[in-house]
């Protein structure tokens, strides 16, 4: 398959990781990122996919790698890791003695070593390499905090949209663009830039061309709540050309934060960068507390019974 060639379609039904385990889910969307998502995201086909059976507050952006064909190939591979982990969990009292031994992958030498492998390792070569793909997929979830003051923001937030019945006033000044280059400047023009190392200094322009562009795939699918959907549909329609990142601000770049400790958990990045993925992240929204009575809407605008209408439909 041609790397600018997407394996899967939309509307298909696939297998798809989540931790070590795989899960039916049905592909919303399908795209071809670039070398502008190497941050945070592996170049090539992405798919925004929806588990069965799990709320939409689960559906997520997948690189092509963590989706198997719905096939009996994709099924004995599901059944493989799920005996897998069921090994894994069952209790050391319920082994008899002739499997409390560990499992002979550190054994080197030894006829043993073929013999207690045989079946395990044609089984990984049949499912190319489960122990790796699980090791890949099961890393620890990348924690963001957010801050207390920001918290207390995020309540009022889902208070004035789903119990009052209010919206966010589009388009925002300052936008995300706007403000994310806001904070670009702002560090390079304070002493943080010389407190930080080489490299992190080096990042900072891709990590908030990386946010930037993660915004704007995430908005429609992940940041709103439902009764902002007719707004967000309308801003599309007025704007088909724009990017929701010169639309959108404060609010819903907050919410991308409190969702993105899941989604770069599972980049490819290596550990440093995802170290100082995380410090920028953190000092963002610490310099949005700084300036929270600029940057945040003060009121939000009442809608009316036409809108309210509409949107329950």
């Amino acid at each position: 398959m041609s790397g600018s060639m997407n394996q899967f379609t939309n509307d298909e039904y696939v297998l798809a990781y989540h931790g070590p385990l795989l899960y039916e889910a049905r592909i919303i969307l399908a795209e071809n990122w670039d070398e502008n998502n190497t941050l945070l995201g592996t170049v090539g086909p992405h798919y925004f996919i929806h588990y069965k059976g799990w709320k939409q507050t689960w559906d997520e952006w997948v690189p092509e790698q963590r989706l198997l064909k719905l096939n009996e190939a994709g099924f004995a591979k599901r059944r493989a890791l799920l005996d897998a982990q069921a090994k894994k969990n069952r209790p050391p009292s319920a082994a008899g003695s002739s499997t409390a031994s560990p499992a002979p992958a550190t054994t080197t030498t030894g006829k043993g070593k073929e013999k207690g492998k045989k079946g395990e390792s044609k089984k990984r070569s049949r499912e190319s390499g489960v122990d790796t793909e699980a090791a890949y997929f099961n890393r620890p979830e990348v924690k963001i905090v957010i801050p207390e003051i920001l918290k207390l923001q995020l309540v009022d937030d889902w208070e004035n949209v789903t119990k009052n019945n209010q919206l966010v006033t589009l388009p925002r000044k300052p936008n995300v663009r706007e403000l994310l280059e806001e904070y670009r400047q702002y560090v390079n023009n304070t002493k943080k830039a010389q407190e930080r190392s080489a490299r992190a200094t080096s990042l900072l322009s891709e990590i908030i061309s990386g946010i930037t562009l993660y915004f704007d795939k995430a908005l429609g699918n992940n940041l709103l709540y439902r009764f902002e959907r007719a707004q967000y549909v309308e801003q599309k329609r007025q704007n088909p050309d724009k990017p929701m990142s010169e639309i959108y601000g404060a609010e819903h770049l907050l919410r991308l934060f409190v969702n993105f400790g899941p989604f770069i958990a599972y980049t490819n990045i290596d550990t440093e960068s995802l170290n100082i993925l995380r410090e920028y992240i953190n000092d963002i929204m610490k310099w949005m507390i700084k300036e929270q009575k600029r940057l945040f809407v003060k009121e939000y605008e009442a809608t009316s019974t036409h809108y309210q209408n509409m949107s329950r439909t």
